[in-house]
């Protein structure tokens, strides 16, 4: 079974609508974000195309070079946002910490969680 049904559909696209509310009132403020999704999840993804930003991180890719873009040295100022599973929340939030970065939100939303990572 491929793991997409009309449920998850539906389920993503209600989820999305509760994840998006903050990400577009600060879009329209014009900070510059970076979203981070996992497309294997139909929420994470309606979440991700939801989200008005200039970069994205799919951790259906990530996970396959263990997260080397996000290691990777990133631009000043930049905001992350994300709607992952706990177990890539906790990866995550260790190294954009360690690039000075720390959560400023989180939510639980449909068994996922919803986060912020601001600059210090």
């Amino acid at each position: 079974m491929s793991g997409v049904s009309r449920r998850n559909v539906l389920k993503g696209a209600a989820v999305a609508g509760v994840a998006t509310a903050v990400p577009l009132g600060a879009a329209a403020l014009g900070e510059r974000r970076l979203v981070v999704y996992d497309s294997r999840l139909p929420a994470s993804l309606a979440f991700a195309r939801t989200v008005p930003s200039a970069y994205s991180v799919d951790l259906a890719e990530a996970h396959a070079t263990r997260f080397a873009v996000l290691r990777q040295a990133l631009p000043k100022g930049l905001i992350v946002e994300g709607l992952t599973r706990s177990s890539d929340l906790i990866a995550l939030r260790h190294e954009l910490g360690r690039q000075g970065l720390r959560l400023s939100s989180e939510a639980a939303v449909g068994g996922l969680f919803r986060w912020t990572m601001r600059p210090r």
